[in-house]
């Protein structure tokens, strides 16, 4: 009950933050994953996607920000919802396992928090094992992040196991593409993956617009048109 009531007001807080930060930027790596926040230093986005599947319109909203407690500990939130028909709201600590060049950086990360479909909510733990690094090419600068996830919810429902990756490309001299795949898989279920491509937009030099399309595939397929706001304080 504890953690029900402290959800609905974590999703609840998700859209006045979201409302609220594409007000202050003027909006209707930036990294994250395997590399830590530098101390005092801190990272947070807010994403609405307009996503049809077979004829029916829904809108799913997300907010996402870290902070650098210390040169090895970054906490955060992670909160989600689509429609008021389910969502999560969580809180996770981010710690390096180690840094094998100034390129490659490897972390895990532990979220706790609550889970809800139709508003039935129910505990939700999340643990997330990050692998990072930069490259240089021939458009410019570019990061990779892969991400291993081990999600639970309820008590007695069936462990997820996700693997997503990210690429996409930072040099301020260039396009910026980015390319995302995020897959999913239940016991005795198919596999889930969605695949969005996107472009990230400089407002300014600590702020990117990012804006792709999506097309999921789970027990229905979709196609999702994203629109977000990354930013560095």
């Amino acid at each position: 009950m504890i953690i029900a009531k402290l959800s609905l007001g974590l999703c609840v807080m998700c859209r006045i933050l979201i409302v609220i930060w594409l007000y202050i930027l003027g909006v209707a790596p930036v990294l994250a994953g395997a590399w830590l926040r530098d101390e005092g230093s801190g990272f947070a986005s807010a994403t609405s996607t307009l996503r049809n599947s077979n004829g029916v319109w829904s809108t799913e909203i997300g907010y996402y920000a870290d902070f650098g407690l210390t040169a090895r500990l970054s906490f955060g939130v992670d909160l989600n919802d689509n429609d008021n028909l389910s969502g999560h709201a969580l809180v996770f600590a981010r710690v390096p396992l180690s840094r094998l060049t100034r390129q490659y950086h490897l972390a895990a990360e532990l979220a706790l928090g609550g889970a809800h479909y139709r508003n039935a909510w129910q505990p939700m733990r999340k643990l997330t094992l990050s692998y990072g690094r930069t490259f240089e090419s021939n458009r410019g600068y570019g990061w990779v992040a892969v991400d291993g996830i081990y999600e639970t919810r309820g008590t007695h429902s069936e462990p997820i196991l996700k693997l997503d990756a990210t690429i996409g490309l930072s040099d301020p001299d260039h396009l910026r593409p980015l390319l995302q795949l995020e897959t999913a898989k239940i016991s005795d279920q198919p596999l889930f993956y969605a695949i969005t491509p996107a472009l990230q937009i400089p407002l300014t030099q600590e702020s990117i617009l990012l804006i792709g399309v999506e097309h999921r595939v789970s027990n229905h397929r979709s196609l999702g048109f994203k629109l977000g706001v990354w930013h560095r304080f």
